[in-house]
């Protein structure tokens, strides 16, 4: 079986993407499912691909994992990691082992662009910060600067003007290069610039203060889901009026809840090269104090792999990459809705270390979150030329003339920081970027939890009188509740065995649905072993038992059948006699 000819080193519309899913899902009609979750404000279909091989049963009697790309509109390089991610899964069926496994087991579920609008304005426009793709109202009335592609060369880059009291100059090693200018130099090491983001002003006023307009467009700011949900604008961007008021995150929530086979997400951001794990909004001693310590075990397992598979570090959101002044504001963050809210493992993944490739190191190394490129020296900035040069020339914009409608004589120039510092270039670079960020996802979908039938036999007690005795195992590595916090939260099923029977027989003893409660995976080694009187109590399996009585010495047929919603469906038949 092969998979299309198809190119996954490229970024694609709303349409092209659609098209490439429905190639895939018509090329593989016995993997796939094509739907829409739902609908964005303009209309565009949030198109998610399920995946899984229907021959062993259907996905919402396997264990499920969620994968997602694109939340905010400019980080489109999620959806090329959400859509190679599609075409491995089909192309390598039957021949890796991984993927064979995780088809015939599981079911993955993969939204590759989260939010349409604000993606398309961003491909197909030259605006940087297109939020959700909503327009504004108070733009229009605002006042103040604004990001607009003044020349019509459909780039956004910088504008740099002349002026004695300006705090940037030339670099005197590239005079591409805008440096900061030092405190202590004079008129003499002029010129002297204002350098401004290439744009244009509501209610100009020549000389009047700069300040910045109202963004051109809202939404798209993950801080709409539920958990600690706040009102009003915050440092990160608004919240919307009410919880889940914007369409994209609403569409995923009913998903979820449509769902309850899924227990894992991995959503695909960028930029900067590190994996994110919750918590958002408090430190890791947290979940030893609330009895999660068992969660906290398995994210650091599931953080290894992560590392382990892309190079990136993975670390806490609030220790390690929220700003001291921003912590009280992760609030109605996706990460913390997923876990808190649905007891799901989930991990925010973002892609593309430009800074790492120019020779910075990794997230942790170069500062964490108090990097800024501002920062970096004249030769570390001159090295980020030097990639560009060689590896991506479109993104720079040499310096030209322009006579601003409002400023006047004014420069345009400067790195176009699309598809350099935001995303990756298209080509090698992107492939290789959603090829390695992909195999952590499907590492983690393959220590989901996995509900067995171990053994199941029939003793004859009596004439036309019989035991039914079967043992359930979970062989997964996850227990079939998945986190402590499903739990908590009563999102996290039970297991339940059912004997059904045939017409003219009847139960004897027990129950036709037996509920076993939960059953640990190999995840519990991470922690001390219960021990009772010495011996190591097992708690991955149980034994059901049942007595069932028949009208006849004929052979009669019961089927035996034990369910879990997290952690997948197994099923047998027996014959008394």
């Amino acid at each position: 079986m092969s998979v299309p000819d198809i190119d996954f080193g490229i970024y694609r519309t709303h349409e092209e993407l659609h098209g490439v899913m429905k190639r895939l899902a018509d090329a593989f009609p016995g993997f796939t499912e094509l739907y829409s979750i739902g609908r964005s404000l303009q209309g565009r279909d949030l198109w998610t691909m399920e995946i899984t091989n229907k021959g062993t049963g259907p996905a919402d009697e396997k264990p499920g994992l969620w994968i997602d790309g694109n939340t905010h509109s400019s980080e489109v390089t999620g959806s090329a990691v959400c859509l190679l991610t599609i075409g491995h899964l089909l192309r390598k069926y039957g021949e890796d082992e991984l993927v064979t496994d995780l088809l015939d087991n599981t079911a993955i579920y993969i939204l590759p662009r989260v939010n349409p609008d604000g993606a398309e304005i961003f491909l197909t426009q030259p605006y940087h910060r297109t939020g959700g793709g909503v327009p504004n109202p108070d733009f229009v009335d605002g006042e103040g600067h604004y990001e607009e592609d003044v020349d019509g060369d459909g780039v956004i880059v910088y504008m740099r003007m002349e002026d004695p009291d300006g705090d940037w100059k030339v670099s005197s090693k590239d005079p591409r290069l805008m440096l900061k200018r030092k405190p202590e130099d004079t008129d003499a090491d002029g010129p002297f610039y204002k350098v401004l983001r290439e744009g244009k002003f509501l209610k100009y006023k020549p000389g009047k203060e700069i300040t910045m307009a109202p963004k051109r467009f809202i939404g798209g700011t993950n801080r709409n889901y539920p958990a600690y949900w706040a009102p009003g604008g915050l440092p990160l961007g608004g919240a919307g009026p009410f919880p889940l008021w914007e369409r994209e995150p609403r569409a995923i929530a009913d998903f979820w809840a449509d769902h309850p086979n899924l227990s894992g997400i991995h959503t695909f951001h960028t930029s900067g090269g590190l994996i994110l794990r919750e918590s958002a909004t408090r430190t890791d001693d947290w979940f030893i104090h609330q009895g999660l310590e068992a969660d906290i075990a398995v994210y650091k397992v599931l953080a290894d792999i992560g590392k382990e598979a892309t190079g990136y570090p993975a670390i806490s959101i609030y220790d390690d990459f929220t700003f001291e002044d921003d912590r009280p504001f992760r609030r109605g963050c996706a990460t913390s809705f997923f876990y808190e809210h649905l007891g799901a493992f989930v991990f925010s993944v973002e892609l593309w270390d430009w800074p790492r490739l120019l020779g910075f190191g990794g997230f942790m190394d170069r500062g964490g979150v108090d990097f800024s490129y501002s920062n970096l020296s004249e030769d570390d900035q001159l090295m980020e030329f030097k990639w560009i040069d060689e590896n991506y020339p479109e993104g720079f914009v040499n310096w030209h003339n322009y006579y601003h409608p409002q400023l006047g004589p004014v420069e345009i120039g400067g790195i176009n920081t699309k598809y350099t510092r935001r995303n990756a270039p298209p080509g090698k670079w992107l492939e290789e970027e959603a090829r390695k960020c992909m195999m952590f996802a499907l590492r983690h979908a393959a220590m989901l939890p996995r509900l067995r039938i171990a053994e199941a036999v029939v003793t004859k007690v009596a004439n036309t009188v019989y035991k039914v005795e079967a043992q359930v195992r979970n062989t997964g590595f996850m227990p079939t509740y998945v986190t402590q916090m499903g739990v908590k939260v009563k999102v996290s099923k039970p297991v339940i065995a059912s004997l059904e029977l045939p017409k003219g027989a009847e139960l004897v003893m027990g129950h036709e649905n037996v509920d076993l409660g939960h059953l640990d995976g190999r995840s519990a080694k991470l922690l001390k072993p219960r021990v009772v009187g010495g011996e190591v109590i097992d708690k991955t399996r149980r034994n059901v038992e049942w007595v069932v009585k028949t009208e006849t010495t004929d052979p009669v047929e019961v089927a035996l059948q034990v369910r879990c919603l997290r952690a997948g469906t197994d099923r047998t038949t027996l014959v008394l006699f």
